[in-house]
């Protein structure tokens, strides 16, 4: 593993050669003049410059470069990539024109970005020889900073296939990232609570999608003017990336201030997409900021001497690897991101992954205790002494008021047909389980003669909990204690955004007095074991006296932190 790890991070920081590449043209001398013949490159208004400086964004130029070639029994090519139409002489033979360059707009024919004109032996000079082309640039949708990208003479295989022999090493990771999408995608659609899986989802469409615009350059003849746009997309797919690696880190170890590293990672990132630089640097310098706040948000717990600090110290140590071949790779975007991205994904992926089967197994567990609760829960219900106390008082509501017997009858009914049809859903909407609990309050009523209310403060709609949690608080409380004739239990509701966050019920007071209490059995268990199954291991329900014979307990599903 230590020798497979060291050759790949050898072939990572070996300085990148593009395929086929014969001769790369550095120095060239440029002249802005009229368009018609070619100038002398003499005139005044000419001058040395390099390649990455020529602009013809304001009117069109020409161009003029040495090139040095050695015998070579290879057929030659010659490669202009720019945001440019062009026209190409090669030793004073006209080797043909990539659209037509023009005085304006109207006069010019857009050219694709990459042109390639075959170099016949017979226009070869053995030692030196002269390019000279004329470029312009006016259907160009913005300003950039480089419209020249490459001028070089390599082997000629035609257009494209240099190109896709470059981007294939690449190539070989776009199906890691397709299948990460559609896994991570599916969990997080299965639980929108664990955003975890969310920015791993993120991270690996926004790779594919970069990738994709990459790889667009050696599979389609893109007319120049989509350079620009193909740029700007390969900018916005990179700060993808890089804010899901920060928001990643941010959830599993700064979960508590996660709104606050994910909206400073924008804003720093808003702020590069401003800077005056070149595009592709602009690209690298939002994969930088994403991994260096990553690295930051998993820095204290790497220091744990648990499971967790493990996985943070590997996590820590794969994105200073990326760093750094970010640093060292000069063509880093064109493919090392994408080798090493798979590599920083695949502890990314075993880490999220390893997170979802702890949860999975504590939810099962959860389920479990849930399930054996629910039937002791069941059980006291039914119990004897509870339907006998309710005959009783059937019997007795039919002598005297049998108008009120009929009423009571029916409220039994109707409650033991709603436990019957909810027993088996995982979760029912809150209201639902309010209406339940307002029953069962009037049901009982007839029982202990004090008609008790239910107050709700928060808004309800599309919530949803575990069935019969109010409902075993509500009756918990009944059987603890004996409340005035009016009184009411509150409810009061905290959202999360679209879920539940905090639920609080507190009882009326007591006239048992310290009585009255909600203690911890069977029913408290129960309903710590049914939120832990549906909202997971970090829910927690709390009972406890606020004043005197008041109780209050609050569920908490964990989806505030």
């Amino acid at each position: 593993m230590i020798r497979l790890a060291a050759i790949l991070l050898v072939f990572l920081l070996a300085p990148p050669v593009r395929a086929a590449d014969f001769l790369d043209v550095r120095d060239v001398v440029l002249c802005a003049v009229p368009a018609g013949t070619p100038p002398a490159f003499t005139e005044p208004s000419c001058r040395s410059t390099t390649v990455d400086a020529i602009d013809s964004q304001d009117g069109p130029v020409w161009i003029k470069a040495i090139i040095p070639l050695p015998r070579s029994d290879r057929p030659l090519g010659l490669r202009i990539a720019a945001m440019a139409a062009s026209e190409v002489w090669w030793n004073d033979t006209r080797l043909g024109a990539n659209g037509r360059p023009g005085t304006d707009a109207s006069a010019e024919t857009p050219g694709t970005f990459d042109a390639v004109w075959p170099l016949a032996p017979t226009i070869l000079r053995p030692g030196d020889n002269v390019l000279v082309a004329h470029l312009s640039s006016w259907h160009q949708p913005w300003r950039v900073g480089h419209p020249v990208v490459q001028i070089d003479v390599e082997e000629y295989t035609g257009p494209q296939a240099p190109l896709l022999r470059y981007y294939l090493p690449a190539l070989a990771t776009a199906g890691i990232f397709a299948i990460a999408a559609i896994f991570f995608g599916g969990a997080w659609f299965a639980d929108r609570r664990n955003l975890g899986s969310l920015a791993l989802a993120a991270l690996s469409a926004a790779t594919l999608a970069q990738l994709a615009a990459e790889v667009s350059r050696g599979v389609l003849a893109l007319p120049y003017p989509w350079q620009g746009p193909r740029l700007l997309i390969i900018m916005i797919c990179a700060s993808g990336v890089g804010m899901s690696m920060l928001a990643y880190a941010a959830w599993h170890y700064r979960r508590d201030t996660l709104a606050a590293w994910v909206s400073g990672g924008a804003v720093a990132m808003i702020s590069v997409w401003l800077l005056p630089i070149a595009e592709d640097a602009r690209s690298m310098l939002v994969l930088a900021l994403g991994a260096s706040g990553a690295i930051a948000a998993v820095s204290t717990a790497a220091r744990r001497r648990d499971g967790k600090g493990l996985r943070a110290g590997l996590l820590l140590a794969a994105l200073a690897v990326f760093i750094t071949l970010l640093a060292l790779q000069p063509d880093f975007l064109d493919g090392a991101q994408y080798l090493t991205l798979a590599g920083l994904a695949a502890i990314l992926f075993a880490d999220q992954i390893l997170v979802l089967r702890r949860a999975q197994r504590e939810a099962a567990s959860a389920a479990m205790r849930a399930a054996g609760l629910e039937t002791a829960l069941l059980r006291q219900s039914i119990a004897p002494h509870f339907l006998l106390n309710t005959l009783n008082s059937l019997v007795e509501w039919v002598e005297s008021d049998p108008k009120a017997g009929v009423e009571m009858i029916e409220l039994l009914g109707d409650e033991f047909r709603t436990l019957a049809r909810i027993a088996g859903q995982p979760l029912i909407a809150l209201d639902e389980e309010i209406g339940l609990c307002r029953a069962h309050l009037r049901l009982m009523a007839f029982r202990t003669d004090a008609r008790l209310g239910l107050d709700v403060d928060g808004d309800t709609a599309t919530l949803q909990i575990p069935p019969g949690i109010l409902l075993t608080l509500v009756e918990n409380a009944l059987v603890h204690g004996r409340y005035a004739d009016g009184a009411s239990f509150s409810l009061k509701i905290v959202r999360a955004g679209p879920l539940l966050g905090l639920l609080e019920l507190t009882t009326p007071a007591s006239l048992r007095g310290g009585d009255g209490s909600l203690r911890t059995g069977t029913g408290l268990a129960y309903i710590g074991a049914q939120i832990a199954a549906a909202f997971g291991a970090e829910a927690t329900v709390d009972a406890r006296a606020v004043s005197g014979s008041i109780w209050r307990t609050t569920i908490v599903t964990g989806a505030l932190s």
